[in-house]
């Protein structure tokens, strides 16, 4: 019988959460709080146990994971964890415990649970998203031949989208960068890293390269892309609300033809 008492910090990772899983069935305590520590993160009054992220332990709760469901499973609750919700991992917490403690094995297959249906849910929400976004990213050549993009999603897909991103642009460099995470991934025609912008040369604002960054021409293929989506835009057939149905206003923040 676990004990509810004690608040678990991480470090925000995947891994790191695991590591608080771990510990949590170690301890033979199940936690009335997991917070990971990053600004902004309100800590509640209570018992504070800050976790270590340990490789070797991480490994063995996905093991575990494997081992009490399937490869698919797991790769679904990689995905929930990115949706960063505030509750997404109290809510990771109780599926993984229900997960590892069933007696039949088959728990991730009941649809009828409510943490079940709600990790699928969490992590379908994510996958919508990235599918959006392979569609509204929207590249700027720099004037040393990369092209850029920034994107804000409310989950932390960007890791998510270089599958895509590489198979159809293979034979260019390119960056996607997450404004809201400050982090991105750049890929130079091999292979595909973690990166983070430590100079002015990108607004973090805007979404747009700096004048002095850009490719003498881009100014010109921006207001091209705008023409183009004037003239596919039929007057007589506007309907705004099927529009934000398909591209809902939060991703117009950095789309070239919304940017007038």
């Amino acid at each position: 019988m676990f004990k509810q008492e004690r608040i678990y910090t991480y470090d925000g990772s995947l891994d790191g959460l695991f590591c608080v899983v771990f510990r949590a069935f170690e301890d033979k305590v199940s936690p009335s709080a997991i917070i990971p520590r990053k600004a902004g993160y309100q800590v509640p009054l209570g018992e504070i146990l800050p976790v270590d992220t340990v490789s070797s332990n991480a490994q063995r709760v996905w093991k575990k994971i494997i081992d009490r469901s399937d490869q698919k499973n797991a790769r679904k609750i990689s995905v929930a964890f990115l949706s960063e919700r505030p509750e997404t991992d109290m809510l990771l917490w109780r599926y993984l415990n229900k997960l590892f403690t069933h007696p039949y094995g088959d728990y991730y297959k009941n649809m009828l649970d409510e943490d079940v249906y709600e990790i699928t849910q969490t992590a379908r929400r994510v996958r919508m998203e990235v599918h959006r976004f392979q569609g509204f990213v929207r590249f700027q050549r720099t004037r040393d031949d990369i092209y850029a993009a920034a994107i804000d999603p409310d989950n932390d897909i960007v890791q998510l989208l270089a599958p895509h991103f590489k198979g159809r642009f293979s034979d260019r460099r390119w960056l996607i960068y997450d404004t809201r995470r400050k982090y991105g991934i750049f890929y130079d025609m091999q292979q595909i890293s973690i990166v983070a912008l430590d100079d002015d040369s990108f607004s973090l604002t805007s979404g747009n390269i700096r004048q002095n960054a850009r490719a003498v021409d881009e100014d010109y293929y921006r207001t091209l892309w705008q023409h183009y989506y004037d003239a596919i835009n039929i007057k007589e057939r506007k309907n705004d609300r099927q529009m934000r149905s398909f591209m809902p206003v939060r991703y117009w923040k950095y789309l070239p033809e919304k940017d007038r």
